[in-house]
């Protein structure tokens, strides 16, 4: 029960992080946005290891079905958060290559490099 309350915590945690990861692109805040990233891997490294492992000899209660229901969609929350954040950096990212290409600079930004892979490349 207490490893069910601390990945409960823990989800809660990153839905909030996101959050803030979300106001900080907006605000153009990249440095803010930056201090978060190692939190939020910390954050859904956690989340990937408490991941439980199938019983199939297991027959769930109604009450553990609702809890699972309802920290599913905690987790399909924090995923469209995550899709909005990265939706938000895509669209900067192009505008800032319009931007530059309507100044006749030909730089290119990667987009695979960035929001998905930011740890990657540290």
């Amino acid at each position: 029960m207490e490893e069910r309350n601390t990945t409960a915590y823990e989800l809660d945690a990153l839905h909030e992080l996101l959050e803030r990861e979300f106001e900080f692109l907006k605000s153009q805040d990249f440095d803010q946005f930056e201090g978060l990233q190692k939190r939020k891997q910390e954050l859904l490294d956690f989340l990937i290891a408490s991941a439980p492992e199938h019983d199939k000899n297991l027959q769930p209660t109604p009450e553990a079905i609702e809890e699972n229901e309802a920290f599913s969609a905690k987790v399909l929350k924090c995923q469209n958060l995550h899709k909005r954040n990265e939706i938000l950096i895509n669209q900067k990212l192009t505008a800032i290559q319009e931007a530059l290409a309507s100044l006749g600079h030909g730089t290119q930004i990667e987009k695979s490099g960035t929001y998905e892979h930011l740890k990657k490349k540290k």
